[in-house]
């Protein structure tokens, strides 16, 4: 007899192996009360095999316990045994998306939602990179992906992580374009409106009334952060639904936003075709040195965009001595931000990058939710 109960124990092998030492018995002795095989008494002492309602009935007969208290015990143990296998099945599905995808940033982005197993996992990163549910979600996609991508970058991209996690930033902006309804696509619409872009970057609302009109020739625009290893500006591309613009924030100034907008509509302006192509992506790092043909003349359209050489022009006189006062003249003869002015003046040399701290301006707050990718 014993006081022990199903409590005491966490699998009915656990179980046989303390009553055999307790009645002094080997397996052997169980298997020949019980008339089953030697190896079926140690699959089952083993944990190997569950405890059928047969086989409880006979263990009632040999030891203290009811049929159904064996019968619990197993359960309880089957039960345990598949969410650990639930368990591994998850960490071992984590560590081959992990080769691919910052899945921890992505969460703590909200880009994806938590999830408790591997079914919830597979079920968003099917979503987000719209693959059907009843087709295998192939990791090599996230290599190729079918996109062609052109970066403007720095030498922070050898390592091969900058480009896997700059792939999943194109696929969320890419998502979240396809929420945004824009008129179609007219190239000579772009074209005039940004030939007055620099008006936009004085007004009222300035950000959103631009925004809006972008939208009214058939160009869509995204906010969205970069993530890690990415350094990332902004970025240009072709989608089924017309030209996709966005931007990240990373540098919250005027005139970045400003000269990044410029620099990305010179793309969908100059290299992306008129009849959607949705495997051509320039991605931009503006702190990086410009090489390509097509970055030149992206550069060289947001410097006209944004009025370089009339700024150079206009204070080539005054180089050394620059007031805020000449700043604000010229921003106001010409309708255009003294941030713009004094950031386009900084790059050339021609003052401190400091002095853009007396036209420090805010843009994020900004942004109309209807562009953020990312929920504030």
């Amino acid at each position: 007899m014993t006081n022990k109960t199903i409590d005491d124990f966490q699998t009915p092998g656990q179980a046989l192996k303390y009553f055999l030492s307790s009645y002094g018995w080997t397996q052997d002795d169980l298997a020949h009360i019980l008339t089953i095989s030697l190896k079926h008494t140690n699959e089952i002492i083993k944990d190997k095999k569950p405890i059928s309602i047969d086989i409880a009935r006979l263990l009632e007969k040999v030891f203290d316990w009811k049929a159904h208290e064996w019968i619990m015990l197993d359960t309880s143990y089957q039960l345990s045994k598949k969410i650990e296998e639930a368990k591994e099945q998850l960490v071992e599905r984590q560590v081959e998306v992990y080769k691919y995808l910052p899945i921890n940033e992505l969460l703590k982005k909200g880009w994806l939602k938590p999830y408790e197993n591997i079914e919830g996992l597979n079920k968003q990163l099917h979503s987000f990179w719209n693959v059907p549910k009843n087709k295998q979600l192939d990791f090599s996609i996230l290599e190729s992906n079918n996109i062609n991508i052109e970066y403007r970058k720095s030498d922070a991209y050898k390592d091969p992580t900058n480009e896997i996690n700059a792939r999943a930033w194109y696929q969320m902006a890419l998502n979240h374009s396809q929420k945004l309804n824009v008129a179609p696509y007219d190239k000579n619409g772009l074209e005039e409106l940004l030939s007055k872009l620099h008006t936009y970057t004085i007004m009222k609302s300035g950000i959103s009334k631009f925004l809006n009109d972008l939208g009214k020739v058939g160009v869509k625009f995204v906010f969205l952060s970069h993530l890690s290893k990415t350094y990332l500006d902004g970025a240009a591309f072709a989608s089924e639904t017309g030209p996709v613009i966005t931007l990240t924030g990373r540098y919250d100034r005027v005139d970045n936003f400003w000269f990044n907008m410029a620099h990305e509509a010179s793309h969908v302006l100059l290299h992306l075709p008129k009849k959607n192509h949705k495997n051509m992506v320039f991605m931009d790092d503006s702190t990086s040195s410009i090489t390509s043909k097509k970055e030149k003349e992206a550069n060289e359209m947001a410097e006209k965009i944004l009025l370089q050489d009339e700024i150079l022009e206009f204070f080539d006189e005054y180089i050394g001595y620059i007031t805020e006062e000449k700043v604000t003249e010229f921003s106001l003869s010409k309708k255009i931000h003294p941030s713009i002015v004094v950031g386009i003046l900084a790059f050339n040399e021609k003052v401190s990058y400091s002095t853009l701290h007396r036209f420090k301006e805010s843009v994020r707050d900004k942004i109309p939710n209807k562009y953020r990718a990312e929920k504030v």
